[in-house]
């Protein structure tokens, strides 16, 4: 659960990581929710180019957040089989679905590590996919 750092109100529970900051209706303290979490946040455009990546991305992957901003996910992945990254795209592009999926990706110094990755689209007002929000944990 997510509380408020000023007034420890509950602002959200589980994995309901609704915005990159929560303003906090008790007090009125800005809470920013995804930079400390442990596993790994980012955000891409309906293209999966990276529009958002938590530290955690940096620590996990190697590469810098200049590195990872403007790039897509393939920069640490791509490890996977072709037929996985294509039953990927069509469940969360074209069905409009969340995937929930485990990895093999490598990190910017060649070594291999396991992750389970959730990945969620974010629909426009338009009913289309305009971001996907993807969080990955690693596997111990």
């Amino acid at each position: 659960e997510i509380r408020c750092s000023n007034c420890s109100r509950l602002l959200a529970k589980d994995n309901d990581y609704a915005s990159l900051e929560i303003k906090c209706a008790r007090c009125g303290t800005l809470n920013s929710v995804l930079t400390g979490l442990s596993d790994q946040i980012i955000i891409t455009d309906a293209s999966g180019v990276i529009l958002y990546a938590n530290s955690a991305v940096e620590e996990v992957t190697g590469y810098s957040l200049n590195e990872i901003i403007g790039s897509r996910p393939s920069l640490w992945g791509g490890v996977m089989p072709k037929a996985f990254y294509e039953k990927l795209w069509k469940t969360i592009k074209e069905d409009k679905q969340p995937a929930l999926v485990k990895v093999t990706n490598k990190k910017k110094d060649g070594t291999l590590y396991d992750a389970v990755l959730k990945i969620s689209p974010v629909f426009g007002t338009n009913g289309e996919v305009e971001l996907f929000v993807g969080i990955e944990s690693l596997v111990v």
